[in-house]
């Protein structure tokens, strides 16, 4: 009960709490003003963090994406000629920091050891700016040799990563390819990897989402907080990102 208690009072004393309870207080008294449009405004603009923060709407979309690449066991995944790794969740190495710091979307670049150490294809090709100081080090440090790693250090998006991984993987007459990224990112990206000589094989990893549990664990667990309302964000913006290539599809390159 204690425990409880604590996390309840840790909720209300929190910032994204405080501003939510801040509108509504202020809704309030905008209706007591008689101002009612500005109070609907105020009122509706607290609704929406208090929606777009629950962690069940955040597992919502983020499942709606996950879903389209469910997980594939390695046995299953077939044998290709390059592993394309799309950057993120990998800190650089920089000077006083000589070790790449890990966050959830590293899964992506252990997800292309992973492959790579199982005889999935000869090459690691991580992509992104900084793959060179960040994915290369901990693929190195993971087992992967320096001579099967070939970095792509253009790239500043997802339509980069596919753009500037073209060449490369012509280069190197790649005809089948791994394509690793996180599942909930998956859908967007193979819309953007697509080529008439080369095929491009998904596989998803960083599920966040997988198994659906929207509503598991106690009842503080399931209130608004800002880090549901910020893997909302990303997943709303995927979502638009489909929306944009579905109606602006690029060639095939």
């Amino acid at each position: 009960m204690v425990f409880a208690l604590f996390k309840w009072l840790t909720w209300l004393c929190m910032p994204y709490t405080l501003v939510m309870l801040g509108l509504l207080a202020t809704g309030l008294w905008l209706v007591r003003r008689k101002a009612i449009r500005p109070a609907i405004c105020v009122v509706a603009l607290a609704a929406l963090l208090f929606v777009m923060g629950l962690p069940a709407v955040a597992a919502l979309l983020g499942h709606s994406l996950e879903r389209q690449c469910p997980p594939t066991p390695l046995e299953a995944i077939p044998q290709a000629d390059a592993i394309v790794v799309l950057g993120g969740g990998v800190g650089e190495v920089v000077e006083g920091r000589p070790y790449p710091e890990l966050h959830p979307a590293a899964d992506r670049a252990i997800m292309g050891v992973r492959l790579f150490r199982a005889g999935k294809a000869p090459i690691v090709i991580p992509t992104g700016i900084g793959a060179e100081r960040a994915e290369k080090p901990l693929m190195e440090t993971l087992g992967v040799p320096a001579s099967s790693i070939v970095c792509e250090t253009e790239a500043r998006d997802t339509a980069e990563n596919a753009s500037k991984t073209f060449s490369l993987l012509r280069e190197r007459g790649c005809k089948k390819v791994l394509l690793v990224t996180s599942a909930w990112h998956m859908p967007r990206a193979k819309m953007l990897f697509r080529a008439d000589d080369i095929a491009f094989v998904p596989v998803g990893c960083d599920y966040e989402n997988t198994p659906y549990a929207p509503f598991a664990g106690p009842l503080w667990t399931q209130l608004p907080t800002p880090e549901a309302a910020g893997k909302a964000a990303y997943y709303v913006k995927e979502w638009l990102g489909i929306l944009f290539y579905s109606l602006r599809t690029p060639p095939a390159q």
